[in-house]
């Protein structure tokens, strides 16, 4: 079992640093689907640095990343501040569809993001605090 929990500040600095440490992370241990999941994790850390950047006020300016590993599956979370998304749109937001592709459009990262996992989730944690989740099996 490896697990481990970054804090980081919503910022262009802490997807590059977190970037680097997926990348240091996946090679280290030799993982399957690397590429994949370094996208992913890049994916949902800019997201909620964008989220956190259209707020004004926030308690608490950090995104939180925890990484959880056992020997079938890895599982990653990344949360932040910023309400999250209604859980009316949960559905239609992973609907994307490339027949319609226009390059302004906003929602293809998580699209990409579920095809590359086995499993996508979202939670609201509190008024404030918003979960996404990712788990992909491994089969060391």
């Amino acid at each position: 079992m490896m697990e481990f929990t970054l804090n980081v500040n919503p910022d262009t600095h802490a997807i590059a640093f977190i970037d680097q440490v997926i990348e240091n992370y996946t090679n280290i241990y030799n993982l399957p689907y690397k590429r994949e999941l370094r996208f992913v994790v890049h994916e949902l850390v800019i997201n909620a640095v964008e989220a956190m950047g259209k707020i004004e006020t926030c308690t608490k300016k950090e995104i939180q990343i925890h990484v959880m590993q056992s020997l079938e599956e890895i599982t990653i979370t990344v949360t932040d501040e910023a309400k999250g998304i209604a859980e009316s749109e949960w559905d239609s937001i992973l609907q994307f569809d490339l027949n319609k592709l226009d390059y302004s459009d906003r929602g293809r990262g998580l699209f990409f993001v579920k095809k590359m996992v086995d499993h996508l989730w979202f939670e609201n944690i509190s008024e404030t605090k918003f979960l996404v989740g990712i788990s992909k099996k491994i089969h060391l």
